[in-house]
């Protein structure tokens, strides 16, 4: 897969895309079993990572369109 190949995919991901994960990313960050300590632990680790990384697959989802415009305009 090329780099323009997953710029595009990038840019199409719709807000349910974002907000289906997102939901997934809460709950991994809301996991808890009170006989699992440490799955809790590692689950909640997760979700607080993907949380982030969604954030910023978001932004450059924003950067890229952006950057689409000024490629039309040139």
């Amino acid at each position: 897969m090329s780099i323009e190949n997953v710029c595009s995919e990038i840019i199409e991901l719709t807000d349910e895309d974002f907000a289906d994960t997102e939901a997934e990313c809460l709950n991994q960050a809301n996991y808890h079993h009170p006989l699992k300590p440490a799955t809790t632990a590692k689950v909640r680790k997760l979700g607080q990572h993907n949380m982030k990384t969604l954030k910023l697959l978001k932004e450059l989802q924003l950067h890229m369109a952006e950057a689409e415009k000024m490629e039309v305009e040139l």
